[in-house]
C-alpha cells in the first residue's frame, strides 16, 4: 500500500515538473543524451557479438528460416490463395490500424481481432488508476488470458495460419506466445520502436522487455530498423527491414482547388517537435497542427486522412523521443506521399533509400532549411505540384498495405505457392 502511495506521488510530481518550461529543457536533453548513449552501446554490442560468432545477416537467411519454423510447427503446411488465410491479429492502437492496414489485411482472409479482458479493441496497458504501465505483471496476466481464451475460440471453428502483431513483452509474455507456436501456429510480430533503448532492457524481475523479449517465441520480426535485423539475427530471430506503407482509398488526393492548408503538422506535442514549430513560426510559417498538446487537439485517423487532402506541404518530424539525430519511420512517411501533398521531412537513412529527395519529397536538416523550403515552394507551385506528383506516384506503384502484406506473405511462403525449404534446420539461427 505504501509502496503504491509512493508511485501515485512521484508520478504526480513529474507531471508538475514537466509542466516549468526550464526544467521541462533539461529533461529533454537529459532524455535524448540517454537514448543516443543507450542505442550507441547496443549497436557496440551488437556488433561484437555478430563478430564473435561470425554472423553476417542475410535478408533471405531470415526468410528462409521462417519458411523452416512453419514447416518445423506444422509439417503439413500449404500456402493458400490471398483472401483464404486466417490470421490472428493482435493490435496496439485501432486508429492507427484502421488508417488502412487492417482494411487491407482483411483483404488477405478472415482476420480475427484480439480484444481485450474489457471486449475493446487491442492489448491493454492500464492500471487502476488509467494509467499506461511499461510494465506490470498483472496487466501481462489480463492480456496472456485472454489471448489464450480467444486462440481456443478460434481454434474451434478452424486452424489459425499464423499470428501477427505490435507485441511487446512488457505486456504479452513470451510464456503465452510458447503455448501459441506449441499448438502449431508461428508468430509475426511488427516492430515499430527498435530505435528505443528501452525497448531492449531488461525489467527488475530480469524480464526482458519490447519485442526482443519475444525473441524466442516470434519466427519472423518485421523491423522498421534496418540495423536491428542483424540484431535480432544475432539473438537466434529471424527479422527482415519492413517500410511501413499506405491505404490509396483512404488517403486519395483530392483536386487542388481543395488545399487550403499551406502547412500541415499531425502528431503529438513532446519531444523536439513544439521548437520547430515555434521557430518555423518565426521565420513567417504558420503551421497548422493537431494532436495531443496543440490547440486544436488530436485527430482521428478519418479525421486525419481529411486533412491531409487539404494540405499543400504536410510538415514531418522524422525523429524519436527527444532526440535531433536519431530518426525512424513513421506512417505519415507514407501516408503524405499518398495523399498528393508534397511531403516535407527530416533526412532519415531508411526513407532516402525509398523516396529520392528533390524529386519525390524533400528533406530538412534544421528548421531554418525546412522554413527556407516551404516559402521556396509556396511561391513557386509548379514545382510543389511536380515534387507531389512524383511521390504520389512512387506510393501508389510500391506503398500501399496490399502491396506490401501480398509481398510479405508471398516471401514467408504464406501464399502463392508452396514452401520451397525442408522442414530441418540448416542455418545460422537456433532451432526451436
Amino acid at each position: 500500500m505504501h509502496k503504491m502511495i509512493f508511485k501515485d506521488f512521484r508520478y504526480n510530481v513529474k507531471a508538475i515538473l514537466r509542466a516549468i518550461p526550464f526544467l521541462a529543457a533539461v529533461n529533454s536533453t537529459l532524455k535524448a543524451r540517454r537514448l543516443r548513449t543507450g542505442l550507441n552501446s547496443l549497436a557496440n554490442y551488437y556488433k561484437y557479438q555478430a563478430e564473435k560468432h561470425v554472423f553476417r545477416y542475410q535478408e533471405q537467411e531470415a526468410i528462409d528460416e521462417f519458411r523452416r519454423r512453419q514447416l518445423n510447427l506444422n509439417p503439413d503446411h500449404r500456402s493458400k490463395k490471398p483472401g483464404d488465410l486466417r490470421i490472428f491479429w493482435v493490435g496496439a492502437n485501432r486508429d492507427q490500424d484502421e488508417s488502412g492496414f487492417l482494411q487491407a489485411l482483411r483483404r488477405f482472409g478472415t482476420v480475427i481481432e484480439f480484444q481485450n479482458w474489457k471486449g475493446s479493441y487491442g492489448q491493454w496497458y492500464w492500471d487502476s488508476l488509467g494509467r499506461v504501465r511499461i510494465y506490470d505483471t498483472a496487466i501481462t496476466a489480463l492480456n496472456n488470458r485472454a489471448l489464450k481464451l480467444q486462440i481456443e475460440t478460434a481454434l474451434k471453428v478452424g486452424a489459425v495460419d499464423f499470428i501477427m502483431g505490435q507485441m511487446w513483452a512488457n505486456f504479452i509474455s513470451k510464456e503465452a506466445l510458447g503455448w501459441v507456436r506449441s499448438l502449431g501456429i508461428p508468430v509475426i510480430n511488427i516492430s515499430m520502436d527498435d530505435r528505443l533503448p528501452d525497448n531492449w532492457r531488461r525489467a527488475q524481475d530480469g524480464v526482458r522487455l519490447g519485442a526482443i523479449g519475444l525473441a524466442t517465441v516470434t519466427d519472423m520480426v518485421l523491423t522498421t530498423s534496418s540495423e536491428t535485423c542483424a540484431w535480432y539475427g544475432v539473438e537466434g530471430c529471424p527479422a527482415v527491414f519492413w517500410p511501413l506503407a499506405s491505404d490509396p482509398s483512404v488517403f486519395s488526393p483530392t483536386g487542388e482547388s481543395g488545399r487550403n492548408i499551406d502547412v500541415l503538422f499531425i502528431g503529438n506535442k513532446y519531444g523536439i517537435r513544439e521548437g520547430i514549430i515555434r521557430e518555423l513560426s518565426m521565420r513567417g510559417v504558420n503551421v497548422e497542427c493537431y494532436g495531443a498538446g496543440w490547440p486544436n487537439g488530436p485527430a482521428t485517423a478519418e479525421h486525419s486522412a481529411a486533412l491531409f487532402k487539404r494540405a499543400r506541404i504536410i510538415l514531418g518530424v522524422g525523429t524519436v523521443g527527444h532526440c535531433e539525430d536519431v530518426f525512424t519511420l513513421k506512417l505519415r512517411d507514407f501516408d503524405a506521399p499518398m495523399s498528393g501533398a508534397l511531403y516535407l521531412t527530416h533526412r532519415n537513412a531508411d526513407l532516402a533509400r525509398l523516396y529520392q529527395e528533390g524529386v519525390e519529397i524533400e528533406c530538412y536538416a534544421t528548421p531554418e532549411e525546412a522554413a527556407r523550403k516551404i516559402h521556396h515552394y509556396l511561391a513557386r507551385p509548379a514545382d510543389l505540384s511536380r515534387i507531389a506528383k512524383a511521390g504520389h506516384a512512387k506510393a501508389l506503384s510500391r506503398d500501399t498495405w496490399v502491396c506490401r502484406l501480398e509481398e510479405t506473405f508471398s516471401r514467408l511462403g504464406l501464399t502463392d505457392g508452396p514452401a520451397r525449404v525442408t522442414a530441418s534446420s540448416g542455418s545460422r539461427f537456433s532451432t526451436r
